[in-house]
């Protein structure tokens, strides 16, 4: 390995860099501006494959053999053993067959049309989670089942299969546009069924009848099963709860979903920390206290009145200023001073 390092010259290592800018940016562009992951990973895909695309003819006209984004950082199972080379099991998912267009457009498809609503329904950095779980998924079942093969194995399919996986384990009752057969509202859990049998049957073709193939069926299968088993509790710290049942993955389901999500997070208004302390209210924040009990029951009007409610009292406990957390979300007074003093409600 280290003779095919020393051979790939300048122009090899500018070509490395030129591809990692290429896939990191649209992930650093999506995170500055709020923007979606799942659409980042597919321009990140596509902008890498389009550096691969180019490496072919700057290698021939440079004389180089291979270039990095092949050599350095695919999936090769009788090297990455070794510690050092363990990257390769994430940064081959962001590899793909320069000669063969169809493979990264696969995968840029079902991402776009899986990952979009999955990302609205569990949050982006969980589903970055579960996508990168996908993707390492595959890499490892990959791995394990060709110890000391030689060859050179990429892709985002175990990653893709990976966001169905995590789809139907946790809203499997959702309809996404999907190609099946027509392009049309399907079942997600219609989609994966198809999908994930079919990589099983293919791969015990493979494995148990000695058929071949050149795709990564076992990849795909390991990606799919290793996001749904860790998407479950993912789900659970994003806006919209596991199984769902509101008008799916629109805008407006969303926004429903997380609007119902935040409000079962409001804590209680019974007990108040000025009661429970014996710490006297003025008349003022003691009549705002009633309205808030009151009229508190929604997000607007309680963030309203424990803003006004933190502008009129003083912590319980040292007396100090208090402040409004939360606002557009789930409102809480805090203590300035020390917010151990006081979290309400």
């Amino acid at each position: 390995m280290a003779q095919m390092i020393f051979y790939m010259g300048t122009a090899g290592y500018i070509l490395l860099v030129l591809w990692m800018v290429a896939v990191i940016a649209p992930y650093v562009r999506a995170w500055r501006q709020g923007g979606g992951f799942a659409l980042a990973t597919v321009n990140s895909l596509l902008f890498g494959y389009l550096v691969q695309m180019l490496s072919w003819p700057i290698a021939v006209w440079f004389g180089i053999p291979h270039l990095p984004p092949h050599l350095l950082l695919a999936a090769i199972p009788i090297i990455q053993s070794e510690p050092v080379e363990w990257y390769r099991f994430l940064t081959a998912a962001w590899l793909h067959s320069p000669t063969d267009m169809t493979h990264v457009l696969g995968n840029v498809l079902i991402i776009a049309l899986v990952g979009v609503p999955l990302e609205q329904r569990m949050g982006s950095k969980n589903f970055m989670i579960v996508y990168l779980a996908g993707a390492i998924g595959g890499s490892l079942a990959w791995h394990f089942t060709h110890i000391g093969y030689l060859g050179i194995a990429w892709g985002a399919s175990g990653a893709a299969y990976g966001l169905l996986g995590a789809y139907v384990a946790s809203w499997p009752g959702d309809k996404i546009e999907f190609p099946l057969i027509l392009i049309r509202p399907w079942p997600v859990e219609l989609i994966a069924f198809l999908y994930i049998m079919i990589e099983i049957a293919r791969a015990a073709a493979v494995y148990g009848f000695n058929a071949t193939s050149d795709v990564a069926h076992v990849a795909h299968i390991g990606g799919f099963f290793a996001a749904a088993i860790i998407s479950r509790p993912l789900a659970r710290r994003g806006p919209v709860p596991p199984f769902s049942k509101d008008s799916g993955p629109s805008q407006a389901g969303i926004e429903s979903a997380i609007r119902g999500s935040r409000k079962r997070r409001m804590g209680g208004l019974e007990k108040d920390p000025w009661s429970i302390a014996g710490h006297e209210l003025s008349e003022k924040a003691a009549r705002t206290l009633v309205k808030l009990r009151h009229e508190g029951d929604e997000l607007e009007t309680r963030e309203a009145w424990l803003d006004r409610l933190s502008e009129q009292a003083q912590c319980p406990e040292c007396d100090g200023e208090l402040g409004l957390v939360g606002a557009g979300d789930v409102p809480q007074i805090i203590c300035l001073s020390d917010t151990g003093h006081l979290r309400w409600p």
